[in-house]
């Protein structure tokens, strides 16, 4: 007798689907993450404006620090420069970036959880006698002795 699998419950696809987007938010607030740090670093050793590398970056940091722009001032000697405000950003951006992993990682157990939950349901349908009642918890131990 083969077995089709049920359809997905229209709760998981929607589990899935706001996974897929907060994943795609995590991975772009990683890559400003990692943008922001390159930035700071690149000032912080003062890094030339000639290679077309530095100018991209510098490029890139410009439009992501757009909200934080001005926060601090900052400091300059020679050709180093100690952005404080690109260094708030950047923790501003792992708080947002932590956020963002827990919430992926909480959805992730709700799919989980709904797919086991599914599986005990067919498991449950398709076996002989009808349909078993299944706690959740973990299997009981025994209560008499052990090893008669």
């Amino acid at each position: 007798m083969s077995t089709v699998p049920a359809p997905d419950p229209p709760k998981l696809w929607l589990l899935r689907a706001a996974k897929a987007l907060v994943v795609f938010v995590y991975i772009v607030v990683l890559v400003n993450l990692v943008l922001l740090t390159l930035g700071f670093v690149l000032q912080l050793f003062g890094a030339s404006t000639d290679a077309e590398f530095t100018r991209w970056v510098y490029r890139n940091v410009g439009r992501i620090m757009e909200p934080f722009r001005g926060m601090f001032p900052s400091r300059a000697s020679d050709q180093s420069v100690l952005d404080v405000s690109l260094l708030f950003a950047m923790v501003v951006y792992s708080l947002v970036g932590l956020a963002v992993h827990a919430l992926v990682t909480w959805l992730t157990d709700r799919i989980v959880a709904r797919r086991r939950l599914q599986h005990v349901a067919v498991a449950s349908a398709q076996a002989p006698g009808g349909p078993a009642i299944s706690s959740p918890g973990p299997p009981h131990e025994p209560t008499g002795p052990v090893g008669r």
